[in-house]
């Protein structure tokens, strides 16, 4: 990697809004964005109506600066149409109704925020399954080298576990299945018995 960060810059087209931020890293990198009042998403559940071009590449250093004159400039000019709070960095301290998050005194708490997480894969519901279809298409001997490393992990680490678990799946397989184990057991010994009498076939046991 050539480069130690860069500006990004996301549309919502639902919306017709931008979010312009920075990020330390590779923009290949799971990393989607830091705000705190655009939608939260993965990178690999992306909502169709989201997109984001980079902006520019280079140091950190450089890219910080960057992010702070496009900010310094937006908020002059059509601050309205940003997702962005505050145009410096690191941002200052907001609590309490200043946060814009706070919502009635629930900001922060697990409730509020379970609220939203369900409230957001509500609404794109549809748009997740398409995201993870496509990955799952597209990474499938990936997804099961990793199951495989994860089955082999678990069985080394809850034997008992598994043990158990098998003679609990057992046990209630006799109990609901009683009359069709006894029913095989039945034919499973008439065959032995018909095969070791040099009868050709059950029928001629039987006498069928």
């Amino acid at each position: 990697m050539d480069y130690e960060a860069f500006v990004y810059l996301w549309f919502d087209s639902k919306n017709r809004k931008f979010y312009l931020g920075y990020h330390k890293g590779h923009e290949d990198d799971s990393y989607t964005h830091s705000s705190t009042v655009l939608e939260s998403f993965s990178k690999t559940a992306v909502p169709s109506h989201m997109r984001r071009r980079i902006l520019a590449r280079g140091s950190d250093e450089e890219m910080r600066q960057l992010e702070k004159d496009l900010l310094d400039n937006r908020k002059e000019r059509c601050w309205d149409k940003y997702y962005n709070v505050i145009a410096a960095f690191p941002p200052p301290p907001r609590y309490g109704e200043d946060n814009n998050l706070y919502v009635h005194g629930k900001w922060g708490t697990a409730e509020y925020h379970r609220e939203k997480s369900a409230l957001w894969y509500a609404e794109n519901r549809e748009a997740i399954r398409e995201q993870q279809q496509i990955y799952r298409e597209e990474n499938r001997e990936k997804i099961r080298e990793n199951d495989r490393k994860y089955q082999r992990k678990y069985r080394e680490k809850n034997p008992e576990k598994i043990r158990e678990n098998d003679r609990v799946r057992k046990r209630k397989y006799r109990e609901e299945n009683r009359e069709k184990i006894r029913e095989n057991d039945r034919k499973n010994y008439h065959r032995k018995k018909a095969e070791k009498m040099g009868t050709s076939t059950l029928d001629d046991f039987f006498g069928n």
